[in-house]
């Protein structure tokens, strides 16, 4: 049976033991960690900010929000820096991802999938709109307009509650 390809890039990167992959398109480059500056009653997965090139960039741990075990020692990990564009209407916004490691750039074999909720949780099963295969096993293709558009909600929702 012959394999088939997505036609588009992905990046992928490994939080704990899962592979997740979002479009080459999206990151613009991996930095080693420095400090961040963190932010008051701020929500547990919003790390900090950093100053990357005169800009203040927001730094998530994405295995907090998906409830994935780690290492609770952030300051050895890369961060992925992304540029997220909602719709043609809005600035891109520039966000960066706490990841345990960063792999390849690769063109990942589709996976067919029935459902759409890939065993996650119920309030975060639109953070992943494909699923991939990379050498045998599975990269959960990450939505990232999806998953920013959740963490403001979030926020939003938070900063209701305490008024």
């Amino acid at each position: 049976m012959n394999s088939i390809f997505f036609d588009e890039e992905y990046f992928t990167f490994s939080l704990g033991s899962v592979l997740y992959a979002t479009e080459v398109t999206n990151v613009k480059e991996v930095l080693h960690f420095e400090k961040l500056t963190k932010v008051p009653k701020a929500l547990p997965y919003l790390k900090g900010v950093m100053n990357i090139r005169s800009s203040v960039v927001t730094i998530i741990d994405l295995r907090i929000l998906f409830g994935i075990e780690g290492d609770n020692d952030i300051e050895s990990l890369p961060i992925i820096v992304t540029e997220i564009q909602r719709d043609e209407n809005t600035p891109a916004l520039t966000l960066g991802i706490l990841a345990d490691t960063v792999n390849v750039v690769t063109k990942l074999e589709e996976v067919p999938s029935e459902g759409l909720s890939y065993g996650t949780l119920e309030h975060r099963n639109d953070f992943v709109k494909k699923v991939g295969k990379l050498n045998g096993q599975f990269v959960l293709i990450l939505d990232l307009p999806a998953v920013l558009d959740s963490i403001e909600r979030e926020i939003s929702e938070t900063m209701d509650n305490a008024i």
